[in-house]
């Protein structure tokens, strides 16, 4: 068929669209896997690994066969096709998957329940995402062996749809995380990218490509007698870039959380700023490729250049941190619309730079190594993958390794050093020449790995300093680990405690946390059993233990339980007598796989409502949960945070009261936020028997003003109060998680309960 035809079906702008789709994929299925797995390191890792490691196996099986492919088109159709479809059917699966996959679970703290934990992740995110990703992963060089007339010109055809299709990605990530999701839900937004797949398939089908239709490169007559050696060492190479460039993705992430915070918002700005660098660095190469003469020069300089616009990012980060020392910086950096504005700009700031030197890095090195290998198809495949699985190292060592034994500093340190020593390689392979010129090169990376030595730890140093600059006291602990930074401040001689986990103030010893713990267990005539979703400080385990009950504690950062002994006097004699048990495991984790019942469950997350992940304990899919997980008199009790949306607050209440039969509230002077208590039973509110049970729970030790007569003063809305305000407003679920999304409420000014 003609020539025209390809320049009618547009491929790069397909590719783009494809792009759009795959990363909305990506953000979804991530939401749906941690609703499962849960929310911590390991959990989190390996969906990433699942995932980046099914695009590295397509790339590499569909480069082997590329080339000889005789309608690469009609084939790439027939991928978007079953791309749509497997990633609709792996979203159902994905909906049920908690109910399927409950009983599998294996249960306990040891190590073989942990390995067996692990093995289920692998088996069951592999199942679900590896066959939807494998196609992604095939796209990139089945597209670039049919676009590029010869081997010289495979680099210019990568940079372009490489660029288009990370363009692409970056309108997935923003769409799907400021627009979609919020407004939509998961099961609809992936549907619209499902339908995205089929509607390019069809475009190209309405073109009829023809067998014979791809232009075969033209082969070099002959490679260079160590072609086969070089081309292995640049995909080394690779693997050492890709590994770099997640490993820093991780460390940005650790540090720019304490100036974005950590709403879905900040994340979506993150990637979509890292991307766009990535993109716009790639569309650069294509310019570029042509006029260059020494490929591997050129990389070693873009080598030494990352790692030092790293470091020097890493340096402008510690001085932004000396800007956002007000209060709110220990609460949420997002407060307003306009927040949001100065999340990108700090992210675009620090990544920026270095992303846009990545994007570039890799056509120019992939086209060099197509040069090298003879094939554009197996070329391309092999190195992308080479990178793919790098990235997927680099992300795991960062998190699991680097951070929790050097520090973020440290490892920010070492991961810049190692990009330059991998232009030192680079410089080797382009002669002695080269070599000798890229010292001078090298001394960009030194002198900003050198001054990073000097600067101090960006990360306690900003949480010390907005600590002191609002409530001056004494760190007691600080520890860096690998599900986050958590400090421990004692203020006014002890008699103010608080925890910061990344910066943010998330529980303090003021009395929220002791009144959730003693009014479930008021209203019930033998408690045996509680289950707690956060340790915090300590407070709700402590009034627990005064009623005697044995009390579970799902705690997701082991630093929070190693401070535990700061808060709560006779730690370990309390753990010898078996009143209670710290498990490391985010709330919802654990009560989908555990098999006992409780008879009361309190829910305490980190605020705001609209932090990343505190929607998956309320939403009304939780709270069935829950339910199924209290005795047949159990009760719920939930904190809800200020400041709050008025919405979020009804809608919340609306999905408790779609759960259970009995919704109380309550509010008290000065605390910021409201107590629900949920349950299937009546409260019994007789002041008689109110007073008998907090005589039972020696519960005026914690709380002196308790009695009968508070609790009734401060009850703000009734059950029938609660469902008649409710009725409107919608339920939070899953598959729509409102509270998540603030940004229309925000721009709408909605009132707010402070």
């Amino acid at each position: 068929m003609p020539e025209p035809v390809k320049n009618n079906i547009n491929i790069p702008f397909l590719f783009f669209l494809s792009g759009v789709s795959g990363l909305i994929y990506e953000t979804v299925w991530f939401r749906m896997l941690i609703r499962v797995f849960g929310t911590t390191l390991e959990a989190t890792s390996t969906a990433l690994a699942v995932f980046m490691g099914g695009l590295a196996l397509g790339a590499w099986l569909i480069g082997r066969k590329a080339d000889k492919i005789k309608n690469p088109l009609r084939c790439y159709a027939f991928i978007e096709i079953a791309v749509g479809l497997l990633a609709a059917a792996a979203t159902i699966l994905l909906i049920n998957l908690p109910q399927l996959i409950a009983g599998l679970l294996p249960e306990g703290a040891g190590f073989a329940a942990g390995l067996g934990r692990g093995l289920l992740r692998i088996v069951v995110a592999g199942a679900i995402l590896l066959p939807p990703t494998i196609l992604m992963g095939a796209t990139l060089p089945l597209l670039t062996g049919y676009l590029s007339k010869s081997l010289g010109e495979a680099g210019g055809k990568l940079s372009r749809l490489y660029a288009l299709n990370t363009f692409g990605a970056v309108a997935g990530v923003l769409v799907s995380g400021f627009l979609l999701i919020g407004h939509l839900g998961e099961t609809a937004t992936v549907m619209a990218a499902a339908a995205l797949n089929i509607l390019i398939a069809l475009r190209v089908f309405v073109c009829r490509p023809a067998e014979g239709d791809s232009l075969r490169p033209e082969m070099q007559p002959q490679s260079p007698p160590d072609a086969r050696g070089v081309y292995r060492k640049l995909a080394f190479i690779l693997g050492l870039s890709g590994f770099a460039a997640l490993g820093l993705e991780v460390l940005w992430a650790r540090m720019l959380i304490l100036a974005i915070g950590n709403s879905v918002y900040a994340f979506a700005a993150m990637l979509g700023v890292y991307l766009t660098g990535i993109a716009l660095g790639s569309r650069y190469a294509e310019h570029k490729l042509p006029a260059l003469s020494a490929p591997f020069e050129t990389l070693a300089k873009a080598q030494a250049l990352t790692s030092a616009l790293a470091l020097a990012g890493f340096g402008v980060f510690w001085l932004i941190g000396r800007t956002t020392l007000d209060a709110k910086y220990l609460y949420s950096p997002l407060t307003q619309a306009s927040d949001i504005l100065m999340m990108f700009g700090w992210a675009a700031l620090i990544i920026l730079p270095v992303t846009f030197i990545m994007g570039f890095f890799f056509p120019v090195a992939v086209s060099a190594g197509v040069k090298l290998s003879g094939r554009i198809g197996g070329g391309v495949g092999t190195l992308y993958a080479a990178n793919t699985l790098g990235a997927i190292l680099g992300s795991l060592a960062a998190g699991f390794v680097l951070i929790p034994f050097l520090g973020t500093k440290y490892s920010f340190i070492l991961i810049a050093i190692l990009t330059a020593l991998t232009g030192a390689i680079l410089a080797g392979m382009g002669g002695a020449e080269a070599k000798r010129r890229y010292g001078a090169w090298m001394a960009l990376p030194i002198m900003a790995a050198f001054a990073a030595f000097i600067v101090p730890d960006p990360v306690f140093s900003i949480i010390e300093g907005r600590i002191m600059h609002n409530q001056p006291g004494e760190i007691v602990f600080h520890a860096e680990e690998k599900a986050g930074a958590v400090t421990v401040c004692f203020a006014d001689n002890g008699a103010v405690q608080y925890l910061c986990i990344n910066g943010f103030v998330v529980s303090g010893n003021g009395p929220a946390g002791k009144l959730m713990s003693h009014f479930p267990l008021l209203f019930q005539e033998n408690p045996k059993e509680m289950f707690i979703i956060g340790l915090g400080v300590g407070s709700a385990l402590r009034s627990a233990v005064l009623h005697g009950v044995h009390v579970d504690v799902a705690e997701l950062v082991a630093s929070v339980a190693e401070a535990g002994p700061l808060f709560t006097p006779g730690w370990d004699e309390l753990l010898k007598r078996n009143k209670f048990r710290v498990i490391l495991n985010d709330g919802r984790n654990e009560l989908l796989r555990t098999k006992k019942t409780y008879d009361a469950i309190v829910v305490d997350v980190t605020p705001p409502i609209y932090s990343s992940g505190a929607v998956n304990v309320y939403s009304r899919d939780f709270f069935k949960l829950a339910r199924k997980k209290l005795s047949a008199g159990g009760v719920l009790s939930l904190w809800i945070p200020k400041p709050c949306f008025e919405s979020d607050y009804f809608m919340i209440l609306k999905s408790l009261k779609a759960v259970f039969s009995y919704v109380n509230v309550w509010s008290f002077p000065e605390l910021p936020g409201f107590l629900a208590l949920a349950s299937n039973n009546e409260l019994d509110m007789t002041p008689k028997t109110l007073e008998a049970r907090i005589k039972r729970g020696r519960a005026r030790l914690d709380l002196p003003p308790l009695s009968p007569e508070f609790i009734s003063h401060y009850r703000i809305m009734t059950n029938d109060e609660v469902a008649a305000a409710s009725a409107p407003y919608p339920a939070v679920t899953d598959d729509k998680p409102f509270t998540e999304f603030p940004l229309v409420r925000f721009l709408a000014f909605s009132p707010v309960w402070y």
